[in-house]
C-alpha cells in the first residue's frame, strides 16, 4: 500500500465505508487497476483492510489534495454491482434514519469476497405436493383486475387467514413479468421463504431467486446480480431484499405486512415497508401489502384513501374458520391445560396435527393479580410496569416508579403473583404428557440448522409430525392442511409487554396462529390459555374480529397521540459505565429540550429513563421517546442535538418509527 501527496495526474475514487462517519473518503486508484463507480473496493481504513463502496471515479486529477492519499488495495468486482439508483436510495435511507451512507450501503448490498466467484446453484428441495396456482375465485379475480387496471399505486389486501391472498400475488406477478418487468416478494421470516419458493418455482421456474441471510455470501451476490441483470424476474426474500435492483421494477409485494421483522434493529434502522413505499413511488411500480391482521397504521391509511383497500372475508375452498376457546390457567403445573390435552389427543387420534405456540418474546417480569388477571400499569402511560428487585415497579416509558402493590388495583385481591419465566421447559412437558407423539420444535435456535425448515415442511406434509411446537414464526404464513388444533400456551406474556403496541401484536399473533388450523377443511379448534379470560382482546380473537379490535385500538391511540395519530422516535444511549450513560442521556435530553423550546417545535419528549432491558451485553441502556405529528418535526430536533452533543464513551442510537421499545 502506497501513500503519497499525488501531485501529478492520477485517478481518484470516492469511497463510502461502513462507519458512522457520514462522508466519502478519497483514495488513489493505482495505474492499471480497473475501478468504476458501482464497484466495491478493498481499502486501508484506520489501519484495517475494509470493503468500501465506490460512488465516483475521477480521472486525470492534478494538483496537491492537501493530504496524503492512500491507494486502493484491490477492486472486489469485475463490473459494477450497483448504479445511481441505489446510490440515491441509500442516501435517502441515510438521511431518513440518521446513519452514514456507508452504513446504508452495508445493509443494502450483499457481502461477498468477490463477484468473480460463482458457486454451485442450490435450490430448496421440493416435496412434490404443492400445486400450481388454481383458478381465482370471483372475489380474487375482482381484486386482481382492479389492481391490474390502475396505474402503479399502493394496495392493501386485507384478507382473513386462508382466504387466498397468495393467489392474487402470483397472478399479479405473472402479469407484471409478462410486461418485461421485475418483482420483489418480501416475506417476514427466512423459514417461510422455502415454502413460498417451492410454490412459486412451479409457476416461474428458473426466473425465480431467493435472497436472505442464510444463503452463503457468494450465493446472495450471485442472486443479486441475476436479478440486477434481468436474468431472474422475481426475487423472494426477507427484509434486505427490499434493496434489490432490477432493469425495471414493476411490483413489490409485502406479505404479512404488519410483521415487526420488516424493521431493521441496527443502524440504519430502516423499515422495509417504508422503503418499499418510497421505491414504488420513485420507480413507478405497484406495491401490494397483504395481511389478515394489517398494522393499525396501514389499515388507517387505507381507510383514509392513501392506500387502495381490498378485502377477502371468506376462506379459499369454502374452509371454515376454527372455533376459539379461551381457557384460564393458574400458573406452575398448569402449562398445558386439561382441555388442551384432551383436544390434542382427539386431534391426533383422528389423524390430525396440532401446533403449539410458545410465545417467548418479552419475558419481562410482571406482577399480576391471580384472581382477575390484571397487570400493574403505569398511571401516566397506560403501559404495563416491570418488576425490578431493587426498584419495585418501574415504567420504562416515562421513568415513574412505585412500590409493588399489596393489593390488586382492579379487584382488591391480595393474590399478586410474579409472571415471566418457566415456559422454556414446555418441550419436555409435552414429551411427558404425550408419550409416543412425534414432536418437532421450531424456534430461532433450531431454525439455524440449514435443513430444519425443509425437514419440517416435508414431515408435516407426510403427516409424520403430531405436535409442532414453535415460537412466533409458526404463526406466519405456513400452510399445513393437516393442522386441526392450535394451542397458545400463555397469551398474557405478550399482552403485558411495556409497549403501546402490545395488544396489537398479541391480537395479530393469536389470529394468525388460529389461521394455521382448519385450512384443509373439516372441524378445527383453537385453545388460548390465559390468566385473564376476561381481557377485552379475547372478545375480538374469539370472533376472528380484527376489524373490531382495530376500531377499539384507534380510540386508545388517538387519546394518547400514538401512531397513526402521531410519529415516534426513540433515542437510546448505551455504554459500559451506567453513571456516564445516565449523565449523557440527561445531557442529550437537555439539549433537545432547549432546541424544542427555542425553535418552537411541536415535539413532546418522554424520559430519559432506563430501557426495559436496562443492561444487555455489558451495556447500560437509557432511552427517550419523542412524539410529534410529523417526522420532520422531531428529525430537525434530533439532528441539531446530535451536532452539538459529544458522546465520549457512550453510543447513541436513533430509531425513527420504532417497533421495539425494549
Amino acid at each position: 500500500m502506497i501513500s503519497s501527496r499525488a501531485a501529478g495526474p492520477y485517478t481518484s475514487a470516492e469511497v463510502h465505508i461502513n462507519t458512522p462517519v457520514n462522508k466519502p473518503f478519497t483514495y488513489r486508484v493505482p495505474a492499471g487497476m480497473r475501478l468504476e463507480a458501482g464497484m466495491r473496493a478493498i481499502v486501508n481504513f484506520r489501519g484495517r483492510k475494509v470493503t468500501g463502496y465506490v460512488t465516483a471515479v475521477t480521472h486525470d486529477v492534478t494538483g496537491d489534495p492537501g493530504y496524503e492519499l492512500k491507494d486502493v488495495i484491490a477492486s472486489v468486482d469485475e463490473s459494477p454491482v450497483f448504479d445511481e439508483r441505489l446510490i440515491s436510495l441509500v442516501k435517502y435511507v441515510s438521511g431518513m434514519y440518521f446513519s452514514s451512507v456507508g452504513e446504508a450501503f452495508s445493509k443494502a448490498l450483499p457481502s461477498s469476497e468477490s463477484s468473480r466467484t460463482r458457486g454451485k446453484a442450490v435450490s430448496p428441495r421440493f416435496s412434490g405436493s404443492s400445486a400450481v396456482p388454481g383458478i381465482l375465485t370471483l372475489k380474487q379475480r375482482e381484486i386482481f383486475e382492479k389492481i391490474e387496471s390502475v396505474g402503479p399505486s399502493a394496495h392493501l389486501i386485507y384478507g382473513i387467514t386462508g382466504s387466498g391472498k397468495t393467489e392474487i400475488y402470483i397472478n399479479m406477478a405473472r402479469s407484471v413479468i409478462a410486461q418485461g418487468k421485475s418483482v420483489i416478494y418480501l416475506v417476514p421470516e427466512i423459514s417461510l421463504s422455502s415454502q413460498i419458493y417451492e410454490r412459486l418455482h412451479r409457476v416461474f421456474g428458473d426466473s425465480l431467486v431467493l435472497y436472505h441471510s442464510m444463503l452463503s455470501p457468494n450465493r446472495r451476490l450471485e442472486n443479486w446480480m441475476k436479478f440486477q441483470r434481468g436474468e431472474a424476474k422475481i426475487a423472494i426474500g426477507t427484509r434486505s431484499a427490499v434493496f434489490m435492483q432490477a432493469p425495471e421494477l414493476g411490483l413489490m409485494i409485502i406479505d404479512e405486512e404488519q410483521d415487526g421483522s420488516y424493521k431493521e434493529q441496527s443502524s440504519p434502522r430502516y423499515s422495509a415497508r417504508h422503503i418499499a413505499f418510497y421505491r414504488a413511488k420513485t420507480e413507478n411500480a405497484h406495491l401490494i401489502l397483504g395481511s389478515a391482521t394489517p398494522s393499525v397504521e396501514t389499515l388507517y391509511a387505507a381507510e383514509r384513501g392513501g392506500i387502495a383497500l381490498h378485502t377477502l372475508d371468506e376462506r379459499y375452498g369454502d374452509a371454515e374458520l376454527p372455533g376459539v376457546e379461551i381457557v384460564r390457567v393458574r400458573g406452575a403445573g398448569d402449562e398445558i391445560s386439561s382441555k388442551l390435552k384432551l383436544y390434542t389427543k382427539r386431534a391426533v387420534s383422528a389423524g390430525g396435527q396440532a401446533v403449539y405456540l410458545l410465545n417467548r418474546r418479552g419475558f419481562s417480569p410482571l406482577v399480576m393479580c391471580e384472581d382477575c388477571g390484571a397487570a400493574v400499569e403505569c398511571s401516566h402511560c397506560s403501559i404495563s410496569m416491570n418488576y425490578h428487585r431493587d426498584k419495585g415497579m418501574l415504567c420504562h416509558y416515562c421513568g415513574s416508579a412505585r412500590p409493588v402493590p399489596e393489593k390488586c388495583g382492579a379487584c382488591g385481591s391480595e393474590s399478586m403473583v410474579h409472571v415471566g419465566s418457566g415456559t422454556q421447559k414446555i418441550e419436555e412437558i409435552i414429551n411427558t404428557e404425550f408419550p409416543g407423539y412425534r414432536v418437532f420444535r421450531l424456534d430461532q435456535d433450531t431454525a439455524r440448522r440449514k435443513e430444519a425448515v425443509p425437514d419440517l415442511i416435508d414431515l408435516m406434509e407426510k403427516r409424520e409430525i403430531d405436535i409442532l411446537l414453535g415460537t412466533q414464526m409458526v404463526s406466519k404464513g405456513f400452510d399445513f392442511p393437516g393442522i386441526t388444533l392450535a394451542g397458545i400456551l400463555l397469551a398474557d406474556i405478550g399482552m403485558n409487554m411495556p409497549d403501546f403496541r402490545a395488544s396489537e401484536r398479541i391480537v395479530s399473533l393469536l389470529i394468525q396462529l388460529a389461521g394455521r388450523s382448519g385450512r384443509g377443511g373439516g372441524e378445527s379448534r383453537v385453545v388460548i390459555q390465559t390468566f385473564n379470560e376476561e381481557h377485552a382482546v379475547f372478545r375480538f380473537i374469539k370472533n376472528h374480529d380484527y376489524t373490531g379490535f382495530y376500531r377499539s385500538e384507534l380510540e386508545i391511540r388517538k387519546a394518547l397521540g400514538y401512531p397513526p395519530f402521531g410519529r415516534l422516535a426513540r433515542i437510546l444511549v448505551r455504554g459500559r459505565d451506567e453513571s456516564v450513560v445516565i449523565e449523557s442521556a440527561r445531557e442529550l435530553g437537555d439539549l433537545m429540550d432547549g432546541i424544542i423550546i427555542k425553535g418552537g417545535h411541536k415535539v413532546e419528549k418522554l424520559g430519559p429513563s432506563g430501557a426495559p432491558f436496562t443492561k444487555i451485553g455489558g451495556n447500560y441502556r437509557y432511552h427517550m421517546i419523542l412524539k410529534a405529528s410529523a417526522t420532520a418535526e422531531f428529525s430537525a430536533v434530533i439532528r441539531e442535538a446530535l451536532e452539538n452533543f459529544r458522546p465520549g464513551s457512550v453510543y447513541v442510537e436513533v430509531d425513527i418509527d420504532p417497533v421495539d421499545m425494549l
